[in-house]
């Protein structure tokens, strides 16, 4: 072809190469890829979102030393296994193999929610060996039960509370009156189970009587049990077959010439 020996003998020279506005020529990889160089790269997500999806391995994203913050109207993150690690300040979860173990900060931790829903096929609260312990802080523990109320269901439940116990001793000492007289008044009430015991702890030959008297209001009195005869160094015990608020026992000596003395004990429990 006459005159257009450059596609003849230089075919190379008919190539057409393309500059930008800085007069140099555009930079292609090995394969005639266009090759971007550049100091930072930035991407614009579509309206809806911006989804991250990390390949088989996981997906580490380290974020600047001032902080990460992401900004998005929608953001969905799909991987096989995502892992958070929290600042030093903050919340770390650890979910170990068997389990789930949550590590708060030292400040404490605080869980605000208008509504806090946990779904799961059973949660499981495994307590020590020796049982649950909950140690409330120095200004006490306030446990708010839903409005139905609280209910606990249990194959045994035991309470073990301590009993308040109630003893009261005296010693009456020559005694000669043999019409007799009453001793103190107790109020019996408030106790589930109570009793008097009375001993004769006469030092010579000092027989005496007593009984155990109850009444409604303290003015009217009942014989309950008795009367017993006390010989020196016996003892007995009042028990009462009827329930009134107040108890007493009753003494007399048998002989006016033989001083009685003895030891009146009130014992009870509620």
């Amino acid at each position: 072809m006459p005159n257009f020996k450059i596609f003849q003998d230089n075919p190379e020279q008919a190539k057409i190469k393309i500059f930008g506005n800085q007069n140099v020529a555009l930079n292609t990889d090995a394969t005639g890829n266009l090759a971007i160089t550049s100091t930072g790269l930035a991407v614009t997500a579509p309206a809806g979102g911006l989804m991250i999806t990390a390949p088989a391995e996981g997906l580490a994203i380290t974020p600047p030393a001032s902080g990460l913050t992401i900004t998005s109207t929608g953001l969905a993150i799909t991987s096989a296994g995502l892992a958070v690690t929290a600042p030093v300040n903050g919340l770390m979860i650890t979910a170990p193999a068997t389990g789930l173990a949550i590590t708060p900060p030292a400040s404490g931790l605080t869980i605000t929610s208008t509504g806090l829903a946990i779904t799961s096929a059973g949660l499981a609260v495994t307590a020590p060996v020796n049982g649950l312990m909950i140690t409330a802080p120095a200004e006490g523990l306030a446990i708010t039960p839903p409005t139905g109320g609280l209910m606990i269901t249990s194959t045994g439940l035991a309470v073990q509370a301590s009993l308040a116990t109630t003893d009261v001793s005296a010693t009456r000492a020559n005694i000669t009156d043999i019409a007799g007289s009453p001793d103190q008044t107790h109020t019996v009430l408030n106790l589930k189970t109570w009793s008097l015991g009375v001993v004769n702890a006469s030092t010579t030959i000092a027989p005496a009587t007593v009984k155990l008297q109850i009444s409604p209001d303290g003015t009217s009195w009942l014989d309950e049990a008795g009367p017993v005869t006390l010989n020196t160094g016996d003892v007995t015990a009042l028990v009462s077959a009827v329930f009134l608020k107040y108890a007493r026992v009753y003494y007399a000596a048998v002989n006016a010439a033989s001083a009685v003395t003895l030891n009146i004990f009130f014992q009870g429990q509620s």
